[in-house]
């Protein structure tokens, strides 16, 4: 365990022979860091974002065709170029706007759409005002790329978990049990801390929310989470989302997609999706804070 991408991650896993594989484990970091990091002034995506070129990378590479993809799949509620969004709303650092211009905003998003990313065989190309932005799927991609090494040195039971997108494979070795993992109750004033419990193995789980990372501006909330068609915090009644599937990386970003969903359209894409399961929690018609699971979840609910 320890801290990574400015968040924190704990690996737990099962080798006979004991081995260590916590330095092979900091390098994997350290690669994803030079590539992606926004951070990191060094980083390829960083020199990307600023309109020279780079060498082939293949996490930016891997990383741009999932967003793509998923874009796709999500009616374009995904996006991996928000990032002077993001940032105009004051969440990457720069100061908060005094009073929110929709023309700047509008003006913006233009400059903020997928279609303003070009793949040119192994090169990406982008817009001259368009930057890329990995963090809604880069956390999910960093436990698939630890199970990708696990799975090569045959490590068959293991849990990683990096800010709090998790991959699982097996059994909780010492418990002889699926690994626990539970879904946080974004509702402090109730007595449990989790919505829902269940057991994982060979599936990976990620949830992305509206209740921790926000402002209040003039009575507005304003979620971390930039809705992709408006420019504007999300304003849907979703306030969690989880989803499985057995890519982490995937789950990360559809979990951060129905963000900008209402439970109708998040329903619709689960019917059209059957590989994936969702666990999603809403404020209802009614006022009332509701949790929608898919039917396969009640199967791996232990609460």
């Amino acid at each position: 365990s320890g801290q990574t991408q400015g968040t924190f991650f704990n690996i737990k896993y099962f080798c006979a022979e004991n081995r260590d594989f916590s330095s092979a484990i900091d390098s994997i970091f350290k690669v994803i860091d030079s590539s992606v990091s926004l951070y990191n002034q060094k980083s390829n995506l960083i020199t990307l974002n600023q309109k020279k070129r780079i060498a082939y990378d293949p996490i930016i590479d891997t990383l741009t065709k999932q967003s793509i993809r998923v874009n796709k799949m999500t009616n374009e509620n995904f996006s991996c170029a928000l990032y002077p969004v993001i940032n105009y709303f004051g969440f990457y650092g720069k100061k908060r706007p005094a009073s929110i211009d929709t023309f700047s905003i509008f003006s913006l998003l233009s400059s903020s759409k997928m279609s303003n990313i070009k793949i040119d065989k192994d090169y990406i190309h982008l817009d001259s005002s368009t930057y890329l932005d990995f963090n809604a799927i880069a956390q999910g991609y960093t436990c698939d790329l630890v199970a990708e090494y696990f799975n090569q040195e045959k490590i068959k039971n293991y849990m990683i978990e990096v800010g709090g997108e998790v991959r699982t494979s097996g059994v909780n070795y010492s418990k002889k049990k699926k690994w626990r993992i539970g879904v946080e109750n974004p509702d402090e004033s109730l007595i449990s801390n989790f919505n829902t419990v269940i057991e994982l193995s060979d599936l990976s789980l990620a949830t992305s929310g509206s209740y921790r990372n926000y402002y209040i501006d003039n009575n507005n909330f304003m979620s971390h989470i930039i809705d992709p068609n408006t420019g504007f915090p999300s304003k849907t009644k979703v306030i969690s989302s989880t989803v499985l599937h057995k890519k982490c990386s995937l789950a990360d970003a559809i979990a951060t997609s129905f963000m900008c969903m209402d439970i109708r359209e998040i329903k619709d894409f689960l019917k059209t999706n059957p590989q994936i399961q969702a666990i999603v929690i809403y404020e209802d018609e009614s006022g009332e804070i509701s949790t929608f699971r898919t039917s396969a979840i009640n199967k791996i609910t232990i609460n």
